[in-house]
């Protein structure tokens, strides 16, 4: 694949997952930059390696389960 045609995440599900990663940690430990550098890997990584399915079902939950907060 060239690096005209990589999928990158988006903003907003780098900042969910990196919220997630957060969480998962209770807050101790990383920084912020360090949970949005892992988030942000993790995504990239994740959409490189089946470029047709985006795996983004784990920020859709995300995003719905924030909503009935």
């Amino acid at each position: 694949m060239s690096d005209s045609n990589k999928r990158v995440p988006t903003q907003e599900q780098i900042e969910l997952r990196a919220y997630e990663l957060y969480l998962k940690r209770r807050g101790e430990g990383a920084s912020a930059l360090d949970d949005w550098l892992a988030a942000e890997k993790e995504l990239t990584e994740s959409l490189q390696m089946d470029p047709h399915e985006p795996k983004i079902a784990d920020v859709t939950r995300l995003r719905k389960r924030g909503a009935a907060s």
